[in-house]
């Protein structure tokens, strides 16, 4: 229930895509300011010919994504939620060393937490050579304790992400996986299959009855997807809550996917978008998604 409610979620924000150093923001979003000087796609603002970072994106004329930086470096990201108008879903970052080390998610209703608000702790490490090696997830609703998830990761030769595997916990005992199963061309992913299935108690998966979800990222432009210089670890953790983020972490703009759940037909979805001098994104090729970008 909690996958298929995410999924409804983020699936409206990519669906935005169809349709498509100031540290001054708003929590919540507040779209009734203009942000003069936000660069191409912005609200007036001039265009920027040098390094940038995404700040917004702005669908018929709603902020859906808004990432709180100074300078490069995160320090939130708000979502908005199809649940309401003023339904939001931030994810605060906490860094150590330099490094992501911490992503809070939480709900917010018109400025507050409703009572049985949904979190997920992410705490994470990483090996020698700075990739991550270990997530572990505490969820809860409110002050309800739900389950805890750990994650581990494998790489291929070239360090490009490869596989993902979870192990949920209900208390002491396991209780279920998901494996996480990447395929990369070039720099970017172009298949996930997810597999989710139970465990015994002591975490050994079982192969019988197997959910599985393919995402076929089928086509990408050759032009630089605005994600790039936010942080990859972010999205890696986001995905982790709806994995069709995952193309958050590629180098170029989807512009052709299908999901397909088990055996059912699948569903493709095209996007297109506009761009300026420089090769980024300012818009679909509507002009009704919007992206603000900030100078770097």
């Amino acid at each position: 229930m909690i996958k298929n409610y995410f999924f409804k979620v983020v699936a409206v924000i990519l669906l935005a895509f169809m349709f498509s150093c100031d540290n001054t923001t708003d929590d919540p979003i507040n779209n009734n300011k203009n942000n003069p000087n936000t660069g191409s796609g912005g609200n007036g603002g001039g265009t920027i010919t040098g390094p940038r970072i995404l700040h917004k994106l702005v669908a018929n004329n709603e902020i859906t994504q808004e990432f709180v930086t100074t300078g490069n470096v995160l320090e939130k990201a708000i979502f908005r939620e199809d649940s309401g108008p003023n339904s939001f879903f931030i994810g605060t970052v906490t860094y150590t060393s330099g490094k992501i080390s911490k992503i809070k998610f939480t709900q917010e209703v018109n400025g507050t937490a409703p009572a049985n608000n949904l979190i997920y702790n992410f705490n994470i490490t990483y090996d020698s050579g700075g990739k991550i090696n270990s997530t572990i997830c505490n969820m809860s609703f409110g002050t309800t304790t739900g389950f805890t998830s750990e994650y581990s990761y494998t790489y291929d030769g070239s360090g490009k992400m490869t596989k993902i595997v979870e192990k949920k916990k209900d208390g002491v005992d396991y209780v279920s996986f998901t494996n996480y199963n990447l395929t990369n061309t070039g720099d970017n992913i172009t298949k996930l299959v997810t597999e989710t299935g139970t465990t015994s108690s002591t975490g050994v998966p079982s192969t019988t009855n197997l959910m599985t979800t393919t995402y076929n990222f089928t086509s990408y432009d050759s032009k630089i997807n605005p994600y790039t210089t936010l942080p990859k670890t972010f999205f890696v953790i986001w995905s982790l809550i709806h994995p069709l983020n995952f193309t958050y972490l590629s180098a170029n703009n989807l512009t052709n996917y299908n999901i397909q759940y088990n055996t059912t037909p699948m569903v493709s979805t095209g996007l297109t978008y506009l761009y300026d001098s420089m090769n980024y994104p300012v818009s679909d090729q509507t002009q009704v998604l919007k992206y603000v970008y900030k100078a770097l």
